[in-house]
Protein backbone atom coordinates (compact mmCIF):
# COMPACT_ATOMS: atom_id res chain seq x y z
CA UNK A 1 0.00 0.00 0.00
CA UNK A 2 1.49 3.69 -0.90
CA UNK A 3 1.95 6.14 1.13
CA UNK A 4 0.22 8.54 -1.08
CA UNK A 5 -1.23 11.50 0.47
CA UNK A 6 -5.40 11.88 0.75
CA UNK A 7 -7.47 14.80 0.79
CA UNK A 8 -7.82 16.69 3.91
CA UNK A 9 -11.47 16.97 3.97
CA UNK A 10 -14.56 16.79 1.22
CA UNK A 11 -17.59 19.29 0.98
CA UNK A 12 -20.41 18.01 -0.42
CA UNK A 13 -22.77 20.06 -2.68
CA UNK A 14 -25.82 18.01 -1.79
CA UNK A 15 -25.26 19.78 1.94
CA UNK A 16 -25.85 22.97 1.37
CA UNK A 17 -29.07 24.18 3.39
CA UNK A 18 -30.97 24.88 0.56
CA UNK A 19 -30.06 21.43 -1.43
CA UNK A 20 -30.92 19.32 2.37
CA UNK A 21 -34.29 21.61 1.90
CA UNK A 22 -34.87 21.05 -2.18
CA UNK A 23 -34.07 16.96 -1.50
CA UNK A 24 -36.38 16.97 2.09
CA UNK A 25 -39.55 18.18 0.20
CA UNK A 26 -38.54 16.27 -3.01
CA UNK A 27 -39.10 12.99 -0.79
CA UNK A 28 -41.89 14.27 0.86
CA UNK A 29 -43.70 14.54 -2.84
CA UNK A 30 -41.91 11.42 -4.55
CA UNK A 31 -43.61 9.38 -1.05
CA UNK A 32 -47.11 11.30 -0.37
CA UNK A 33 -46.05 12.24 3.50
CA UNK A 34 -48.35 13.97 5.28
CA UNK A 35 -45.97 16.95 6.44
CA UNK A 36 -46.26 20.15 7.97
CA UNK A 37 -43.28 22.10 8.53
CA UNK A 38 -44.58 23.98 11.24
CA UNK A 39 -44.88 20.84 13.05
CA UNK A 40 -41.50 19.29 12.56
CA UNK A 41 -39.76 21.10 15.52
CA UNK A 42 -42.53 20.74 17.53
CA UNK A 43 -41.92 18.83 20.63
CA UNK A 44 -43.72 18.44 24.23
CA UNK A 45 -44.02 15.41 26.19
CA UNK A 46 -46.62 13.82 24.05
CA UNK A 47 -45.81 14.47 20.90
CA UNK A 48 -42.27 13.54 18.89
CA UNK A 49 -43.26 14.43 15.34
CA UNK A 50 -40.01 14.60 13.57
CA UNK A 51 -38.73 11.20 15.19
CA UNK A 52 -42.05 9.71 14.12
CA UNK A 53 -41.85 10.99 10.67
CA UNK A 54 -37.99 9.50 10.40
CA UNK A 55 -39.33 6.07 11.69
CA UNK A 56 -42.16 5.86 9.58
CA UNK A 57 -40.64 6.99 6.11
CA UNK A 58 -37.15 5.94 6.46
CA UNK A 59 -35.93 7.24 2.78
CA UNK A 60 -34.96 10.58 4.40
CA UNK A 61 -32.61 8.37 6.58
CA UNK A 62 -31.36 6.18 3.51
CA UNK A 63 -30.94 9.25 0.79
CA UNK A 64 -29.07 11.16 3.65
CA UNK A 65 -27.32 7.48 4.02
CA UNK A 66 -26.05 7.11 0.62
CA UNK A 67 -25.35 10.85 0.14
CA UNK A 68 -22.61 11.05 3.33
CA UNK A 69 -21.66 7.24 2.80
CA UNK A 70 -20.56 8.25 -0.86
CA UNK A 71 -18.17 10.93 0.01
CA UNK A 72 -16.87 9.25 2.68
CA UNK A 73 -15.47 6.69 0.63
CA UNK A 74 -13.21 9.36 -1.12
CA UNK A 75 -12.34 10.45 2.19
CA UNK A 76 -12.70 9.61 5.88
CA UNK A 77 -13.31 13.36 6.75
CA UNK A 78 -16.40 15.48 5.72
CA UNK A 79 -16.65 19.35 5.96
CA UNK A 80 -19.46 21.07 7.07
CA UNK A 81 -20.30 24.98 7.24
CA UNK A 82 -22.07 26.21 10.97
CA UNK A 83 -24.53 27.66 8.24
CA UNK A 84 -25.06 23.76 6.90
CA UNK A 85 -25.19 22.00 9.77
CA UNK A 86 -27.32 24.96 12.22
CA UNK A 87 -29.73 25.39 9.36
CA UNK A 88 -29.28 21.70 7.29
CA UNK A 89 -32.57 20.14 7.96
CA UNK A 90 -31.05 16.34 7.32
CA UNK A 91 -28.75 16.86 10.06
CA UNK A 92 -30.70 18.63 12.21
CA UNK A 93 -33.37 15.74 11.86
CA UNK A 94 -31.08 12.70 12.21
CA UNK A 95 -29.34 14.38 15.00
CA UNK A 96 -25.11 13.70 15.52
CA UNK A 97 -25.50 9.91 16.80
CA UNK A 98 -27.44 8.78 14.17
CA UNK A 99 -25.19 10.57 11.69
CA UNK A 100 -22.03 8.84 12.95
CA UNK A 101 -23.93 5.23 13.50
CA UNK A 102 -24.64 6.06 9.13
CA UNK A 103 -21.14 6.18 9.21
CA UNK A 104 -20.09 2.96 11.24
CA UNK A 105 -18.29 5.13 13.46
CA UNK A 106 -16.98 3.39 16.95
CA UNK A 107 -14.11 3.28 19.13
CA UNK A 108 -11.15 3.11 16.69
CA UNK A 109 -12.31 5.73 14.69
CA UNK A 110 -11.75 9.28 15.02
CA UNK A 111 -14.27 11.89 13.86
CA UNK A 112 -16.16 12.33 10.55
CA UNK A 113 -17.93 15.26 10.88
CA UNK A 114 -15.62 18.73 10.82
CA UNK A 115 -17.81 22.08 10.98
CA UNK A 116 -16.05 25.51 9.45
CA UNK A 117 -16.87 28.79 11.22
CA UNK A 118 -15.51 32.11 12.25
CA UNK A 119 -16.30 32.14 16.06
CA UNK A 120 -13.98 30.45 18.92
CA UNK A 121 -16.80 28.06 19.70
CA UNK A 122 -19.57 26.24 17.80
CA UNK A 123 -21.77 27.53 20.31
CA UNK A 124 -20.75 31.02 19.71
CA UNK A 125 -21.16 30.08 15.79
CA UNK A 126 -25.07 29.47 16.36
CA UNK A 127 -25.42 32.92 18.56
CA UNK A 128 -23.67 34.37 15.41
CA UNK A 129 -25.71 32.67 12.67
CA UNK A 130 -29.16 33.39 14.58
CA UNK A 131 -28.71 37.13 16.21
CA UNK A 132 -27.32 40.53 15.92
CA UNK A 133 -27.15 43.86 17.69
CA UNK A 134 -30.05 45.88 16.92
CA UNK A 135 -27.71 48.46 15.88
CA UNK A 136 -26.59 45.79 13.38
CA UNK A 137 -29.11 45.07 12.03
CA UNK A 138 -30.32 48.95 11.32
CA UNK A 139 -27.48 49.70 9.60
CA UNK A 140 -27.62 46.91 7.03
CA UNK A 141 -31.91 47.22 6.90
CA UNK A 142 -33.04 47.98 3.46
CA UNK A 143 -35.12 50.91 5.04
CA UNK A 144 -35.24 52.73 8.22
CA UNK A 145 -37.15 51.14 11.09
CA UNK A 146 -38.19 51.93 14.25
CA UNK A 147 -37.33 49.76 16.85
CA UNK A 148 -38.34 49.66 20.63
CA UNK A 149 -34.89 47.83 22.04
CA UNK A 150 -31.78 49.62 22.39
CA UNK A 151 -28.55 49.74 19.74
CA UNK A 152 -26.53 47.49 22.59
CA UNK A 153 -29.26 44.68 22.60
CA UNK A 154 -29.94 41.89 20.87
CA UNK A 155 -32.51 40.94 18.01
CA UNK A 156 -32.94 37.96 15.93
CA UNK A 157 -31.26 38.38 12.77
CA UNK A 158 -33.22 38.72 9.41
CA UNK A 159 -32.49 35.33 7.70
CA UNK A 160 -34.48 32.68 5.19
CA UNK A 161 -34.60 29.08 7.36
CA UNK A 162 -34.11 26.61 5.07
CA UNK A 163 -34.46 23.84 8.15
CA UNK A 164 -38.00 25.79 8.23
CA UNK A 165 -39.31 25.26 4.70
CA UNK A 166 -38.10 28.99 4.33
CA UNK A 167 -40.00 30.66 6.61
CA UNK A 168 -37.91 34.42 6.70
CA UNK A 169 -37.11 36.43 9.44
CA UNK A 170 -38.25 39.43 8.35
CA UNK A 171 -36.37 42.92 9.32
CA UNK A 172 -39.72 44.34 10.24
CA UNK A 173 -40.29 41.45 12.72
CA UNK A 174 -36.56 41.62 13.74
CA UNK A 175 -36.64 45.05 14.94
CA UNK A 176 -40.22 45.22 15.59
CA UNK A 177 -41.04 43.43 19.01
CA UNK A 178 -41.88 44.76 22.53
CA UNK A 179 -39.02 46.28 25.06
CA UNK A 180 -39.42 43.57 27.46
CA UNK A 181 -38.76 41.35 24.35
CA UNK A 182 -35.65 42.73 23.32
CA UNK A 183 -34.32 43.05 27.20
CA UNK A 184 -35.06 39.66 28.58
CA UNK A 185 -33.81 38.36 25.07
CA UNK A 186 -30.27 40.02 26.21
CA UNK A 187 -30.75 38.90 29.44
CA UNK A 188 -31.52 34.75 29.06
CA UNK A 189 -28.94 34.78 26.05
CA UNK A 190 -25.81 36.89 28.43
CA UNK A 191 -26.60 34.46 31.39
CA UNK A 192 -27.50 31.17 29.21
CA UNK A 193 -25.01 28.22 29.67
CA UNK A 194 -22.96 29.42 32.31
CA UNK A 195 -22.61 27.26 35.10
CA UNK A 196 -25.70 26.81 37.48
CA UNK A 197 -27.94 27.63 34.98
CA UNK A 198 -30.14 25.10 33.49
CA UNK A 199 -31.09 26.73 30.04
CA UNK A 200 -28.78 26.84 26.57
CA UNK A 201 -28.33 29.21 24.73
CA UNK A 202 -29.94 27.24 21.67
CA UNK A 203 -33.07 26.91 23.85
CA UNK A 204 -33.40 30.44 24.40
CA UNK A 205 -32.52 31.70 20.38
CA UNK A 206 -35.25 28.74 19.34
CA UNK A 207 -38.09 30.48 22.01
CA UNK A 208 -36.92 33.47 20.64
CA UNK A 209 -38.19 32.70 17.04
CA UNK A 210 -40.93 30.82 18.21
CA UNK A 211 -42.44 33.98 20.19
CA UNK A 212 -41.80 36.12 16.97
CA UNK A 213 -43.29 33.97 14.73
CA UNK A 214 -46.11 31.96 16.41
CA UNK A 215 -46.70 34.19 19.84
CA UNK A 216 -45.61 34.22 23.20
CA UNK A 217 -48.18 31.38 24.47
CA UNK A 218 -46.79 28.81 21.51
CA UNK A 219 -42.81 29.61 22.12
CA UNK A 220 -41.63 27.14 24.81
CA UNK A 221 -42.90 23.72 22.34
CA UNK A 222 -43.26 25.07 19.08
CA UNK A 223 -39.42 24.90 17.90
CA UNK A 224 -38.08 22.80 21.11
CA UNK A 225 -36.97 19.75 19.27
CA UNK A 226 -35.18 21.97 16.89
CA UNK A 227 -33.39 23.77 20.18
CA UNK A 228 -32.54 20.38 21.37
CA UNK A 229 -31.16 18.88 17.80
CA UNK A 230 -28.73 22.37 17.93
CA UNK A 231 -27.55 21.94 21.84
CA UNK A 232 -27.14 18.38 20.73
CA UNK A 233 -25.08 19.11 17.89
CA UNK A 234 -22.62 21.20 20.27
CA UNK A 235 -22.23 18.69 23.38
CA UNK A 236 -21.19 16.48 20.20
CA UNK A 237 -18.36 18.88 19.84
CA UNK A 238 -17.25 19.16 23.29
CA UNK A 239 -17.46 15.55 23.91
CA UNK A 240 -15.30 15.30 20.51
CA UNK A 241 -18.05 13.14 18.33
CA UNK A 242 -17.35 15.62 15.57
CA UNK A 243 -14.32 18.47 15.82
CA UNK A 244 -14.61 22.24 15.50
CA UNK A 245 -12.34 24.17 12.94
CA UNK A 246 -11.95 27.77 13.33
CA UNK A 247 -11.63 29.55 10.09
CA UNK A 248 -9.14 32.44 11.75
CA UNK A 249 -6.59 29.90 13.14
CA UNK A 250 -3.06 29.83 11.17
CA UNK A 251 -3.28 25.86 10.86
CA UNK A 252 -6.83 26.76 8.71
CA UNK A 253 -5.39 29.56 6.99
CA UNK A 254 -2.04 27.36 5.60
CA UNK A 255 -4.65 25.10 4.52
CA UNK A 256 -6.62 27.68 2.32
CA UNK A 257 -6.10 27.84 -1.45
CA UNK A 258 -6.78 31.88 -0.97
CA UNK A 259 -9.55 34.16 -0.24
CA UNK A 260 -13.23 33.93 -1.20
CA UNK A 261 -13.04 36.81 -3.90
CA UNK A 262 -9.78 35.11 -5.40
CA UNK A 263 -11.60 31.85 -5.65
CA UNK A 264 -14.31 33.10 -6.54
CA UNK A 265 -13.15 35.25 -9.36
CA UNK A 266 -11.03 31.87 -10.27
CA UNK A 267 -13.53 29.32 -10.80
CA UNK A 268 -16.08 32.01 -12.36
CA UNK A 269 -13.99 32.34 -14.89
CA UNK A 270 -13.08 28.05 -15.34
CA UNK A 271 -16.57 27.23 -15.37
CA UNK A 272 -18.05 30.48 -17.10
CA UNK A 273 -16.08 29.56 -19.98
CA UNK A 274 -17.59 25.55 -19.74
CA UNK A 275 -21.22 27.01 -19.26
CA UNK A 276 -20.38 29.24 -22.44
CA UNK A 277 -19.02 26.29 -24.62
CA UNK A 278 -22.13 24.07 -23.77
CA UNK A 279 -24.85 26.88 -23.80
CA UNK A 280 -23.27 28.02 -27.33
CA UNK A 281 -22.86 31.36 -25.65
CA UNK A 282 -19.36 32.59 -26.83
CA UNK A 283 -20.73 33.22 -30.54
CA UNK A 284 -23.53 35.59 -29.28
CA UNK A 285 -22.98 38.77 -30.61
CA UNK A 286 -24.01 40.84 -27.20
CA UNK A 287 -25.90 44.54 -26.95
CA UNK A 288 -27.13 46.83 -24.79
CA UNK A 289 -31.21 46.45 -25.52
CA UNK A 290 -32.35 42.77 -26.75
CA UNK A 291 -35.94 42.12 -27.20
CA UNK A 292 -36.93 38.52 -26.32
CA UNK A 293 -38.13 35.73 -28.41
CA UNK A 294 -35.98 33.69 -30.42
CA UNK A 295 -33.12 31.61 -29.60
CA UNK A 296 -30.57 34.04 -30.52
CA UNK A 297 -31.82 36.70 -28.20
CA UNK A 298 -32.10 34.36 -24.73
CA UNK A 299 -28.38 33.27 -25.51
CA UNK A 300 -27.22 36.85 -25.48
CA UNK A 301 -29.59 37.52 -22.59
CA UNK A 302 -28.18 35.00 -20.88
CA UNK A 303 -24.81 35.86 -21.40
CA UNK A 304 -25.03 39.12 -20.22
CA UNK A 305 -26.35 38.04 -16.74
CA UNK A 306 -23.83 35.29 -17.03
CA UNK A 307 -21.15 38.43 -17.09
CA UNK A 308 -23.09 40.07 -14.46
CA UNK A 309 -22.88 36.95 -12.31
CA UNK A 310 -18.98 36.82 -12.25
CA UNK A 311 -18.96 39.97 -10.53
CA UNK A 312 -21.14 39.29 -7.63
CA UNK A 313 -19.89 36.98 -4.66
CA UNK A 314 -22.50 37.17 -2.51
CA UNK A 315 -24.70 34.57 -2.99
CA UNK A 316 -28.39 37.01 -2.34
CA UNK A 317 -27.04 39.62 -4.47
CA UNK A 318 -26.66 36.86 -7.16
CA UNK A 319 -30.17 35.33 -7.04
CA UNK A 320 -31.53 38.45 -7.44
CA UNK A 321 -29.67 39.37 -10.95
CA UNK A 322 -31.01 35.64 -11.94
CA UNK A 323 -34.44 36.49 -10.84
CA UNK A 324 -34.69 39.57 -13.07
CA UNK A 325 -33.25 38.12 -16.29
CA UNK A 326 -35.67 37.36 -18.73
CA UNK A 327 -35.45 34.28 -19.12
CA UNK A 328 -37.79 31.10 -18.74
CA UNK A 329 -37.61 29.53 -15.03
CA UNK A 330 -36.71 26.23 -16.86
CA UNK A 331 -35.87 24.91 -19.97
CA UNK A 332 -38.39 22.87 -21.24
CA UNK A 333 -36.45 20.66 -23.68
CA UNK A 334 -38.47 22.50 -26.70
CA UNK A 335 -35.44 24.44 -27.68
CA UNK A 336 -37.57 27.61 -27.60
CA UNK A 337 -34.51 28.67 -24.86
CA UNK A 338 -31.73 27.38 -26.52
CA UNK A 339 -31.18 25.61 -23.76
CA UNK A 340 -30.42 28.82 -21.07
CA UNK A 341 -33.09 29.38 -18.29
CA UNK A 342 -32.65 30.94 -14.42
CA UNK A 343 -32.78 27.31 -13.37
CA UNK A 344 -29.14 26.48 -15.37
CA UNK A 345 -27.57 30.17 -14.10
CA UNK A 346 -28.66 28.68 -10.14
CA UNK A 347 -27.56 25.61 -11.26
CA UNK A 348 -23.70 27.02 -12.60
CA UNK A 349 -23.56 30.18 -9.84
CA UNK A 350 -23.90 27.59 -6.74
CA UNK A 351 -21.30 24.91 -8.15
CA UNK A 352 -18.83 28.21 -8.59
CA UNK A 353 -20.05 29.56 -4.89
CA UNK A 354 -19.45 25.95 -3.60
CA UNK A 355 -16.45 25.21 -5.18
CA UNK A 356 -14.44 28.54 -3.80
CA UNK A 357 -15.81 27.89 -0.26
CA UNK A 358 -14.34 24.25 -0.59
CA UNK A 359 -11.14 25.60 -1.37
CA UNK A 360 -11.38 28.36 1.20
CA UNK A 361 -11.91 25.45 3.48
CA UNK A 362 -8.57 23.49 2.03
CA UNK A 363 -11.72 20.60 0.80
CA UNK A 364 -12.07 19.32 -2.10
CA UNK A 365 -15.69 19.23 -3.60
CA UNK A 366 -17.85 16.32 -4.01
CA UNK A 367 -21.14 16.22 -6.01
CA UNK A 368 -23.26 13.31 -5.17
CA UNK A 369 -25.58 11.63 -7.01
CA UNK A 370 -25.58 14.91 -9.64
CA UNK A 371 -27.94 14.75 -12.52
CA UNK A 372 -27.11 14.04 -16.02
CA UNK A 373 -28.37 17.65 -16.90
CA UNK A 374 -26.68 19.47 -13.99
CA UNK A 375 -23.61 21.83 -14.10
CA UNK A 376 -22.07 19.88 -11.37
CA UNK A 377 -21.77 16.78 -13.77
CA UNK A 378 -21.13 18.75 -17.20
CA UNK A 379 -18.34 20.57 -15.24
CA UNK A 380 -16.91 16.53 -14.02
CA UNK A 381 -17.07 15.73 -18.25
CA UNK A 382 -14.89 19.14 -18.80
CA UNK A 383 -12.50 18.78 -16.03
CA UNK A 384 -10.92 15.95 -17.64
CA UNK A 385 -8.25 13.63 -14.87
CA UNK A 386 -9.34 16.35 -12.27
CA UNK A 387 -11.98 14.91 -11.73
CA UNK A 388 -13.57 11.31 -10.67
CA UNK A 389 -17.08 9.94 -11.83
CA UNK A 390 -18.67 7.42 -10.15
CA UNK A 391 -21.70 5.62 -11.02
CA UNK A 392 -25.02 7.10 -9.45
CA UNK A 393 -26.24 3.67 -8.59
CA UNK A 394 -23.56 3.39 -5.90
CA UNK A 395 -24.92 6.11 -3.39
CA UNK A 396 -28.45 3.97 -3.53
CA UNK A 397 -26.59 0.61 -2.87
CA UNK A 398 -24.81 2.49 0.15
CA UNK A 399 -28.04 3.84 1.27
CA UNK A 400 -30.00 1.02 1.58
CA UNK A 401 -26.46 -1.13 3.44
CA UNK A 402 -27.72 -1.73 7.29
CA UNK A 403 -24.65 0.14 8.93
CA UNK A 404 -22.86 -3.25 10.28
CA UNK A 405 -23.06 -3.82 6.55
CA UNK A 406 -21.35 -0.55 5.70
CA UNK A 407 -18.94 -1.02 8.03
CA UNK A 408 -17.66 -4.34 6.95
CA UNK A 409 -17.73 -3.38 3.74
CA UNK A 410 -15.43 -0.88 4.57
CA UNK A 411 -12.83 -3.14 6.11
CA UNK A 412 -13.06 -5.45 3.43
CA UNK A 413 -12.46 -3.08 0.74
CA UNK A 414 -10.15 -1.39 2.53
CA UNK A 415 -7.31 -1.22 -0.10
CA UNK A 416 -9.25 -0.32 -3.02
CA UNK A 417 -11.14 2.55 -0.88
CA UNK A 418 -7.48 3.51 -0.33
CA UNK A 419 -6.17 3.28 -3.77
CA UNK A 420 -9.74 5.61 -4.23
CA UNK A 421 -9.12 7.83 -1.94
CA UNK A 422 -5.31 8.46 -3.15
CA UNK A 423 -6.28 9.87 -6.70
CA UNK A 424 -4.81 12.58 -7.74
CA UNK A 425 -4.96 14.68 -11.37
CA UNK A 426 -1.37 13.70 -11.58
CA UNK A 427 -2.64 10.26 -12.24
CA UNK A 428 -3.08 8.89 -15.69
CA UNK A 429 -6.78 8.81 -16.82
CA UNK A 430 -6.49 5.14 -16.98
CA UNK A 431 -5.34 4.19 -13.77
CA UNK A 432 -8.01 6.47 -12.18
CA UNK A 433 -11.27 4.83 -14.42
CA UNK A 434 -9.76 1.77 -13.05
CA UNK A 435 -9.58 2.93 -9.57
CA UNK A 436 -12.82 3.72 -9.58
CA UNK A 437 -14.22 0.89 -11.11
CA UNK A 438 -13.03 -1.63 -8.80
CA UNK A 439 -14.50 1.12 -6.55
CA UNK A 440 -18.10 0.46 -8.08
CA UNK A 441 -17.31 -3.05 -8.76
CA UNK A 442 -16.93 -3.79 -4.70
CA UNK A 443 -20.10 -1.84 -3.45
CA UNK A 444 -21.81 -3.43 -5.77
CA UNK A 445 -20.41 -6.75 -4.86
CA UNK A 446 -21.14 -6.00 -1.43
CA UNK A 447 -24.65 -4.83 -1.96
CA UNK A 448 -25.68 -7.94 -3.78
CA UNK A 449 -28.31 -10.11 -2.17
CA UNK A 450 -28.45 -13.90 -1.69
CA UNK A 451 -31.32 -16.03 -2.60
CA UNK A 452 -32.26 -20.18 -3.51
CA UNK A 453 -33.98 -18.74 -6.59
CA UNK A 454 -30.94 -16.52 -7.50
CA UNK A 455 -28.88 -19.75 -7.52
CA UNK A 456 -31.27 -21.82 -8.83
CA UNK A 457 -31.43 -19.30 -11.48
CA UNK A 458 -27.71 -18.64 -11.53
CA UNK A 459 -27.22 -22.91 -11.89
CA UNK A 460 -29.49 -23.36 -14.65
CA UNK A 461 -27.93 -20.01 -16.81
CA UNK A 462 -24.31 -21.70 -15.78
CA UNK A 463 -25.63 -25.46 -17.07
CA UNK A 464 -27.05 -24.05 -20.48
CA UNK A 465 -23.52 -22.19 -21.30
CA UNK A 466 -21.48 -24.96 -20.18
CA UNK A 467 -23.79 -26.74 -22.65
CA UNK A 468 -23.56 -24.55 -25.63
CA UNK A 469 -19.42 -24.25 -24.68
CA UNK A 470 -19.08 -27.73 -24.63
CA UNK A 471 -20.62 -28.02 -28.29
CA UNK A 472 -18.37 -25.63 -29.73
CA UNK A 473 -15.55 -27.01 -28.03
CA UNK A 474 -16.26 -30.10 -29.34
CA UNK A 475 -16.96 -29.07 -32.87
CA UNK A 476 -13.93 -26.77 -33.04
CA UNK A 477 -11.73 -29.79 -31.98
CA UNK A 478 -13.34 -32.04 -34.32
CA UNK A 479 -15.03 -30.11 -36.96
CA UNK A 480 -13.55 -26.63 -37.79
CA UNK A 481 -9.92 -27.16 -36.81
CA UNK A 482 -9.60 -31.03 -37.39
CA UNK A 483 -6.64 -31.42 -35.65
CA UNK A 484 -4.83 -29.77 -38.19
CA UNK A 485 -4.55 -26.69 -36.83
CA UNK A 486 -1.46 -25.30 -35.15
CA UNK A 487 -0.80 -25.22 -31.04
CA UNK A 488 -1.45 -22.06 -30.24
CA UNK A 489 -4.87 -21.45 -32.21
CA UNK A 490 -6.04 -24.65 -30.30
CA UNK A 491 -4.74 -22.63 -27.26
CA UNK A 492 -6.59 -19.44 -27.98
CA UNK A 493 -9.81 -20.71 -29.24
CA UNK A 494 -10.20 -23.04 -25.60
CA UNK A 495 -8.73 -19.60 -23.68
CA UNK A 496 -11.74 -17.67 -25.44
CA UNK A 497 -14.15 -20.60 -24.48
CA UNK A 498 -13.15 -20.10 -21.27
CA UNK A 499 -13.65 -17.08 -20.34
CA UNK A 500 -17.12 -16.40 -22.00
CA UNK A 501 -19.01 -17.32 -18.56
CA UNK A 502 -16.46 -14.06 -17.18
CA UNK A 503 -16.92 -11.88 -19.80
CA UNK A 504 -21.29 -12.46 -19.81
CA UNK A 505 -20.68 -11.33 -16.16
CA UNK A 506 -18.83 -8.40 -16.54
CA UNK A 507 -21.68 -7.47 -18.91
CA UNK A 508 -24.29 -8.04 -16.78
CA UNK A 509 -22.61 -5.80 -13.86
CA UNK A 510 -21.68 -3.24 -16.12
CA UNK A 511 -25.27 -3.06 -16.85
CA UNK A 512 -26.46 -3.24 -13.43
CA UNK A 513 -24.45 -0.11 -12.05
CA UNK A 514 -24.72 1.89 -14.73
CA UNK A 515 -26.78 5.15 -14.32
CA UNK A 516 -27.22 8.43 -16.11
CA UNK A 517 -26.23 10.41 -12.73
CA UNK A 518 -22.75 10.36 -11.11
CA UNK A 519 -20.84 11.35 -8.54
CA UNK A 520 -18.10 13.60 -9.84
CA UNK A 521 -15.14 14.26 -7.05
CA UNK A 522 -13.07 17.25 -8.37
CA UNK A 523 -10.04 17.37 -7.27
CA UNK A 524 -7.11 19.67 -5.95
Amino acid sequence: MSGKPVAYATMITNFDSTEQRREWERIVDDKGVQFSWEQLWFRDSAVHQCERLLNEETTFATHFAGTIRTAYLYCPRIMLTDAQLFDGVFFLALGPRAVNEILGKSYKDGPAIIVSGRKNTLEECLVNFTVRRIADIKKSATKDLPCAGEDSQYALRPLEYSALGGKNMRESQSLGMSDDFYASFTNRLNRASKRGRDESKAQVIAEALACTWYGSEQSQHKLAFLAQRWQEWIDAEREGLILYENQNDEVAKQRSQGTFGELFQRYSKKYGDVLCRSAHLESTERSDDVPSGNTAQRRECCARALDDLMTLPKRSDAFLRIDSADLPEADNGSGASGGCSKQMLRDWYQFVYQQSLAGLLGANLVSVDAKENSFAQLAGNHSGSAALMLSGNITRILGEMPFVRFVTFCYDSRSTIRAWRECSPKDSPRKQRIVTRNMAYSVEQAGQEKSLSDDRRSMLWGAVVAMVLAFISAMTDNVWLNGNAPIWLIVAAAWVISIVPDLIDMVSWLREVRSSSKTVVYLQ
